[in-house]
Order: C-alpha cells, then sequence, then structure tokens
C-alpha cells in the first residue's frame, strides 16, 4: 500500500489506516524527533504527544488530509510542532501523584517554585517564607529537591531494577509476573523504595545508564517503561529480525550488571 492509497483508507477505515501508519512510519518519526530531542526519555514523550494528536477526534487531520501523495512532510510538521509544545511544557513540569503524596507541605512548595516555576533557590526561600509564612532554609531546599528527584528516578526505573536483579532481560510484563515478580509500581512502590536501602541502587542504576550509548538507552527504555514487545522494538530501531533485541537486551543488562557490581 503506498501512501496515496494509505491517505485514502482514511477516509473509510480511519483506525485500520491509523495502524498501518503506525507500523510503516514509527522509526521515521522516531529518527525526526531526535533530530530535535537528545534524551531517550523526551524523544518517548514527544512520539506519545505525536500519536495522540494523530488520534484526536477520531483521527480528524487525518481523515481531512490532502491526497498530494506523501505523508513524511505533513508528519515532519506534525513533529516540530509536537516537539516544540514539549520545549514549552518543560517550563511548567508535573510529577505523578503517588510521589506528591510522599511529599510534605513544605516539599510541595519546594516542587512549585523549583520544578513548575524554575525559580533560583534563593528566591525560593524567600517566597515561601513571605507568602507562605512557613520558613525554610537554603539546605533544607536542596535536601527536598533531592528528595523528589530520587523518588521520581526510583518509580521511573522500578521495572528494569526488578529484571536486574533476577539476572534476566525479561521482554514482557507477562513473563515477569509469571516469574514471581508483583509488577504494581503504586501498590508496591513504597516496599520496594525501602528494599532499595534509600535508592542507593536506583543512583547506581541511572549512573550506569549514562554510560550507554544513546541507541541502547532508547531499548530498555522502549522494553521496561513502555512495554514494547521484540517484534514492536525491531521494528522501531530498524533490526532485522526481532530475535537480535533479546540478544542486545541481554548483552546490556550483563553490562549493567557489571557496572552496578551485581553479582
Amino acid at each position: 500500500m503506498g501512501d496515496l492509497e494509505l491517505i485514502e483508507r482514511f477516509k473509510t477505515d480511519p483506525e485500520a489506516a491509523y495502524l498501518e501508519l503506525l507500523e510503516r512510519y514509527t522509526p521515521i518519526l522516531l529518527r525526526m524527533i531526535r533530530c530535535f530531542m537528545k534524551d531517550v526519555d523526551e524523544v518517548m514523550e514527544v512520539y506519545a504527544g505525536v500519536c495522540e494528536r494523530l488520534c484526536a477526534n477520531h483521527y480528524q487531520a487525518l481523515r481531512r488530509l490532502r491526497n498530494d501523495g506523501e505523508l513524511t512532510p505533513w508528519l515532519s510538521v506534525v513533529v516540530a510542532n509536537a516537539c516544540r509544545d514539549r520545549f514549552r511544557k518543560n517550563r511548567a513540569s508535573s510529577v505523578p501523584q503517588s510521589v506528591i503524596t510522599q511529599l510534605t507541605e513544605r516539599e510541595k512548595l519546594v516542587f512549585k517554585y523549583h520544578y513548575q516555576e524554575h525559580l533560583p533557590h534563593e528566591d525560593i526561600a524567600e517566597i515561601i517564607s513571605r507568602r507562605h509564612r512557613v520558613p525554610i532554609t537554603a539546605l533544607e531546599i536542596v535536601r527536598a529537591i533531592a528528595k523528589i528527584n530520587d523518588l521520581l528516578s526510583t518509580r521511573k526505573r522500578w521495572l528494569l531494577l526488578a529484571a536486574l536483579s533476577a539476572n534476566r532481560p525479561n521482554l514482557s510484563i507477562d513473563e515477569m509476573q509469571e516469574s514471581g515478580y508483583q509488577l504494581s509500581v503504586e501498590d508496591d512502590f513504597d516496599s520496594f523504595d525501602e528494599t532499595m536501602h534509600h535508592r542507593q541502587l536506583v543512583e547506581q542504576l541511572n549512573d550506569a545508564l549514562s554510560q550507554l550509548d544513546t541507541d541502547d538507552q532508547l531499548l530498555l527504555l522502549l522494553r521496561f517503561e513502555h512495554n514494547r514487545s521484540a517484534p514492536q522494538i525491531a521494528k522501531i530501531m530498524g533490526f532485522d529480525n526481532h530475535k537480535y533485541v533479546y540478544t542486545r537486551l541481554r548483552t546490556i543488562v550483563k553490562r549493567l550488571r557489571r557496572l552496578m557490581g551485581i553479582d
């Protein structure tokens, strides 16, 4: 099916056409996004945003697309707009509610002014003390920011840490559950955080991840944080054979274990 036929299909069967579009263009979309965003997390956030735009109002934009024979130029505009919006949203960061509930009222104020309004530390202390009448020192602000960062990092890396502990790069949540791991992050977050000895292992993991190249980071992100299957990962990353994903994951996990000193 060429682009002309695919564009026409959006008028009669938009859902099937959308799946075909993702099947064909996801690798191209990711390459486009990576021209703007260097962090693999940001790449996947923008990719999710692009998909939301394409699906909006029952694929309205795609159904109204002019049949000029090419999708790539049009998709490049969608990607550019999504990246622009992402840059804007980065100025107003958000945090999972499961993390918010673990913060004190003082720490929630630090989050508001540091993460959402991007104020310098010295201004944060003055505003919280004056506007909210809550005394706070610069050291308390630094500690609050460190705590929030650690909570976010722990929650985000839960699945990968479980796989490292098992010494096997599982390729589906079902497989992990069958091996005895309970993967409800919301339910198990507190107990898991405690067993990680105040997030020291997460810090080691983040240090180890930073030593991987971007393709290996993206592969881990697709598997452990977006739960993509091996065939899906192979298609997205342009591998010829999905079996290579298994081999590559084992290699990456072994390297992470060495970097973290896990026997």
